[in-house]
């Protein structure tokens, strides 16, 4: 049968039982709930052709970014291919069967075009959203999230998570003002919006703004309870903030406390954050040895090859702890990534192999050869991905060469 939500989304599913339930999963996925896959599972048991929630694992599944669950992603497609889909469900199999094949740019186009028809399907913007972030596309995740904003109803309890996204929209794209004012109405409509959150507190960071970004963080963090890792990047832009207001030592103290526990999750997000942090804390003088060295157990990591932004961080910890087993397994699985046609092979060719390369180098001493990779880099580093924030530290990389 089909239902309508309340959004005017229809739902392939066996009662309206599926998409009243599924609403309380995507409450919790919005507020960064550390159980929201566990809250769906019980939906999918009692519905398992509940088409919706087999997509929505699918994204899940697939934003995280982790190769182990290929097995999973593909049977879940298989689920999927075998049940009769409305139009926008199609949509969906299709973007997820590309993002499968790891065809990101068919991907981001086939959920624009879902988004241009279905402008409220929440579940598509997150995922057009996280794309467009990875590919380095901000400008396509600022129109992604002001044209759903604009088709939502004013009084839906999602609208203002939808606010939050536009907010980071705003401030990729360098629009500081419009990021701050979205942001902070989304975080006082509901104090759970962490991705809101992250946004003031990018657009304070860029504009050096450190004390305001600092009590901004402090008043935030305690709403955040239970909630799932993404709690350990605003920590890590809190230290990020301390290391650029000049107190190096408070930062450390705070990834000693904060960013260091969840490592033992092996989510790529956690590693970034401990490497790239750990590199700025070096370059302010302290010594950092002992904690690179537990940043090893992560090498498998290595060849993941899920996105040339995430495989560099490896790449960084391998190149700094001497793991020169690891770092050429990386670098390897690198240059084979570059020869292949699909984007992120394109961008490996282009720019993910220098960078790579310099990493190296500063691992060997070669600071000279370092810094001409690395500035020779620049122009294409958007293409990356990843926020202004965390690529600004390949520029302090160079500059400190």
């Amino acid at each position: 049968m089909q239902v309508t939500d309340e959004l005017g989304l229809a739902h392939s599913c066996a009662s309206e039982e599926s998409v009243h339930q599924f609403s309380g999963v995507i409450d919790r996925y919005l507020r960064y709930a550390t159980d929201t896959m566990d809250c769906l599972q019980p939906v999918l048991t009692a519905d398992p052709r509940f088409a919706t929630g087999l997509i929505f694992k699918c994204y899940q599944l697939k934003m995280a970014s982790d190769p182990r669950f290929k097995p999973v992603i593909q049977q879940t497609i298989t689920e999927l291919s075998s049940l009769e889909l409305n139009d926008r469900e199609r949509r969906h199999l299709t973007a997820i069967e590309a993002w499968f094949g790891d065809d990101l740019q068919t991907v981001t186009q086939i959920l624009s075009e879902l988004l241009a028809r279905y402008p409220t399907d929440l579940i598509a913007l997150k995922a057009a959203n996280h794309l467009h972030f990875y590919r380095g596309d901000a400008e396509s995740m600022r129109i992604a999230s002001e044209t759903s904003l604009n088709a939502w109803p004013g009084d839906q309890s999602w609208r203002s998570f939808v606010e939050g996204m536009l907010s980071f929209g705003f401030e990729e794209t360098g629009h500081y003002h419009e990021a701050e004012t979205h942001g902070r109405a989304a975080v006082a409509a509901d104090p759970m919006d962490m991705w809101a959150a992250h946004s003031v507190t990018h657009a304070l960071h860029m504009q050096a703004r450190w004390d305001e970004g600092l009590s901004w963080l402090d008043a935030c963090l305690p709403h955040w309870m239970n909630t799932n890792n993404f709690t350990n990047h605003l920590h890590w832009h809190k230290a990020l903030m301390l290391v650029d207001s000049g107190n190096a030592e408070a930062a450390l103290e705070l990834y000693d406390e904060s960013l260091v526990a969840p490592l033992k999750d092996d989510f790529y997000l956690d590693v970034c954050n401990a490497s790239s942090l750990l590199h700025r804390l070096e370059m302010r003088g302290l010594d950092m040895t002992s904690r690179w060295g537990a940043l090893a157990a992560y090498q498998h990591r290595i060849t993941d090859q899920e996105l040339i932004f995430i495989t560099l961080h490896y790449i960084m910890i391998a190149a700094r702890i001497g793991d020169n087993e690891s770092l050429t397994r990386g670098l390897q699985s690198v240059k084979a990534w570059s020869a292949e046609t699909i984007e992120q092979g394109v961008i490996c060719e282009t720019v993910g192999q220098d960078l790579a390369l310099a990493l190296q180098a500063l691992g060997e001493g070669d600071k000279e050869r370092a810094a001409t990779l690395l500035k020779g880099s620049f122009d294409a580093l958007p293409s990356i991905g990843g926020s202004h924030a965390q690529r600004a530290l390949f520029h302090e990389l160079a500059a400190h060469c």
